[in-house]
């Protein structure tokens, strides 16, 4: 497709004539839309240009101002179609539209495909003067948000939480969430700013590393100080953290040593929680996750289900596996018992509620599963030049790791003690490596062939 990729249009300086004809497109098959926006400084401009198109022909807007994205996709329900303006973790200068359905899901490639088709085709009708739609303003959807949250929680202890917002959507709702549920919250970055003037909103080991500190003083302050609170609370249980990225559709958490935990061990340490407490026994995930999963969950009988990357894929495999649970580990996790949205902060909550299952900390949850050897390259490369480089992987892959490549999403080679998945980026003009193995000495040998690979493609 020319616009729409893995997570809906996300593009560096959009082009608000972009957003206009979207809209407009959007007003050809739904007449009642719903749209929010994140905290960049373009989405106002990218909002208005959407609306204008939107009542062009002829729909209603709700516009419900800044709000995460898992808020944007409960509040779908009650309409034909959500509208979230946000490029998530990518920098500010990206800005990007993302559509979804009434139950909660992104648009499918085919819903994207026409909408592009729309587009491109200049199929569209104007409403005539009379029947111009109208836009309202509503200030209850965080509300309801949170109420619909708090309904589907269940913690009793009290924990201690540094919540890190990126300035960005989280901001006005994961916070007083986590007070909802009693915990004692030290908000970071939690002022609204689309520049992201305190982190970059990839929420990662270089952007996290003063919230990182913060949490590893906070903790080693608690092993002299047996202080309370303002409200006479005991503070000196250990602190974790909870980042968000731009959007707040994703989560990661870190641990009370202050270790960023790694993306594959949460989600594998996540999904054996869900399999104990609900004895539901089929996992989601994408085929970049780690093989740690299988091995952690081994003893459980689990039937893990991998997708293509993204989380339109996911919850579409959630449907049709009756599964509760499908998460990337990229910290995009559904928690399809509750609402069919990726949502950064429900899964931050859940992690609360994890713990307490388990009445352990969390390192040592993480501590708990197998580690094994990572590494990641990616290349420059221009979208139209994607599919071609990719025929060649396909093609020549085979030979050089002896074995057949799945191809559910680019090329994942399973070998004995590891695996390489060399794909496309459905969001930045790169192609994209990632290997684990067992051992550092055969992941340096599949990256550097992965590498050769892709360098002969291009």
């Amino acid at each position: 497709m020319r616009l729409f990729g893995t997570s809906g249009i996300r593009m560096k300086n959009l082009n608000p004539e972009i957003a206009y004809k979207i809209g407009f497109a959007v007003s050809q098959i739904a007449k009642n839309v719903v749209i929010g926006r994140d905290t960049r400084t373009t989405g106002g401009l990218i909002k208005n240009a959407l609306i204008t198109g939107l009542l062009n022909g002829g729909a209603d807007i709700t516009n419900i101002g800044i709000v995460p994205t898992p808020t944007l996709g409960f509040s779908a329900r009650d309409y034909d179609i959500g509208i979230m303006i946000t490029a998530s973790h990518n920098p500010p200068e990206y800005n990007g539209i993302k559509l979804f359905n009434r139950d909660g899901t992104a648009f499918r490639p085919e819903q994207e495909k026409q909408i592009e088709k729309i587009v491109f085709n200049k199929d569209f009708k104007r409403a005539d003067w009379n029947c111009i739609g109208n836009v309202w303003k509503d200030e209850t959807a965080i509300k309801r948000y949170r109420d619909f949250i708090l309904k589907h929680i269940d913690i009793d202890k009290h924990y201690n939480v540094v919540v890190d917002c990126a300035n960005s959507a989280g901001c006005v709702v994961s916070p007083y969430l986590f007070t909802d549920v009693g915990a004692h919250v030290i908000s970071v970055n939690a002022h609204i700013d689309g520049r992201f003037v305190g982190r970059m909103p990839e929420p990662n080991e270089k952007n996290l590393y003063e919230t990182m500190k913060m949490i590893r003083g906070l903790n080693e302050r608690d092993k002299t100080d047996n202080g309370s609170n303002s409200n006479g609370n005991n503070i000196n249980k250990k602190y974790i953290g909870i980042a968000h990225d731009g959007d707040a559709d994703r989560m990661i958490a870190i641990d009370e040593k202050g270790r960023l935990t790694d993306f594959d061990k949460l989600l594998a340490i996540f999904s054996r929680y869900i399999v104990e407490k609900t004895n539901k026994k089929t996992i989601i995930t994408t085929v970049d996750a780690s093989m740690s999963i299988d091995v952690y969950l081994k003893d459980l009988n689990v039937n893990i289900i991998r997708t293509k990357v993204g989380d339109v894929a996911v919850s579409e495999a959630l449907n049709k596996y009756n599964a509760i649970f499908g998460g990337e580990p990229s910290g995009t996790w559904i928690h399809r018992d509750i609402h069919l949205t990726p949502d950064g902060i429900l899964s931050g909550l859940r992690i609360l509620e994890m713990m307490e299952f388990y009445d352990k900390k969390l390192y040592e949850l993480i501590d708990e599963v197998p580690s094994y050897v990572n590494l990641r390259e990616k290349f420059p490369c221009p979208d139209n030049k994607k599919l071609d480089i990719m025929n060649y992987v396909i093609e020549h892959g085979e030979k050089i790791y002896r074995v057949i490549p799945e191809t559910i999403d680019g090329a994942r080679f399973n070998l004995d003690d590891g695996w390489v998945l060399i794909r496309p980026s459905g969001t930045e003009p790169y192609i994209r490596i990632r290997v684990e193995a067992k051992n550092p000495n055969m992941a340096k040998e599949l990256l550097e062939k992965g590498i050769k690979l892709v360098k002969m493609a291009k």
